[in-house]
């Protein structure tokens, strides 16, 4: 299964009221699936787009990607470093506040 991103161009298979294959770009990432603003279909197809209001929710494993957007690299020691300062930040504003209530 490929990491999708949103911004990504995929190539999507038929399905419900579309009869030809399509083109989307993700807007959305679930844990299995996407959704894709639909922008190159057969013309055919159009009222099969218009009742799916040009957007569609598709299986990932079922997505080929066509053209992926530039993806940063991602370090475990960042993504730690974030969640602790987080959690840092929330506990100094409790203290505070029970600091604010003694006084």
């Amino acid at each position: 299964m490929a990491d999708f991103e949103i911004g990504d161009v995929v190539g999507c298979k038929k399905f419900g009221p579309m009869d030809h294959d399509f083109q989307g770009v993700v807007e959305k990432v679930y844990n299995n699936s996407i959704m894709v603003s639909i922008n190159d279909f057969d013309p055919a197809d159009k009222s099969g787009v218009n009742e799916l209001n040009g957007r569609a929710v598709i299986r990932q494993s079922e997505a080929k990607m066509i053209k992926a957007v530039p993806r940063e690299e991602k370090d475990d020691d960042e993504a730690d470093e974030k969640k602790g300062s987080k959690k840092t930040a929330k506990k100094t504003k409790k203290v505070t506040k029970k600091a604010d209530k003694k006084v």
